[in-house]
């Protein structure tokens, strides 16, 4: 049987959560000065206005700004969580479009998930002045169903809005695409 043949309909159940936002979800904590200067020390970058107020204000920025390629590890969820607040956040993650459309391909049986490209724009700088960081995600596009090497799955694209929560400014755009396929028969 042909992958046409076989998915015929898949494009239909998903076509309703394609484009859709999910509701705007918040960073775990503010974007602090001690989280900018821990993800620094990790990746050794050494731009002052990163470190030093004093050069910072200065600084065309007038205060201490976050390094952008930290944007995706200072919007990372909570390690962990009480028990008494997993729920909320399970029930927030899979009542959304996304998860919607992640639920009706895991029907399919493609549940691995591969990060095949991740690019990102940046508008405005961000830091601690800025409070928590707000993601509006939507998915653009869900590719037909295509034979890959690791095995038979879509290729799904989607984008997060990363806002500010004080003054809610666009900060950054990241469009990612992913693959997600059956790996049940793949060769390690």
């Amino acid at each position: 049987m042909e992958l046409k043949e076989k998915y015929a309909g898949l494009a239909d159940e998903l076509a309703p959560y394609i484009g859709e936002y999910a509701p705007r979800v918040w960073s775990a904590y503010p974007l602090e000065t001690t989280a900018i200067h821990q993800f620094c020390g990790m990746v050794e970058d050494a731009n002052p206005v990163y470190w030093r107020p004093d050069v910072a204000e200065a600084s065309r920025f007038g205060r201490v700004i976050a390094p952008p390629q930290g944007l995706m590890a200072f919007n990372i969820d909570a390690w962990w969580l009480p028990e008494y607040l997993r729920g909320d956040v399970e029930q927030a993650r899979t009542s959304t479009p996304e998860g919607k459309i992640r639920a009706i391909l895991a029907g399919h049986g493609f549940t691995t998930v591969t990060v095949v490209e991740r690019e990102e724009e940046y508008f405005e700088p961000f830091g601690p002045e800025d409070g928590h960081m707000g993601r509006d995600r939507r998915v653009t596009a869900v590719s037909p169903v295509k034979q890959t090497k690791v095995g038979t799955g879509v290729f799904m694209t989607y984008e997060i809005e990363y806002h500010t929560q004080h003054n809610e400014r666009l900060v950054a755009i990241a469009r990612n695409v992913t693959l997600l396929y059956d790996g049940t028969g793949a060769k390690p």
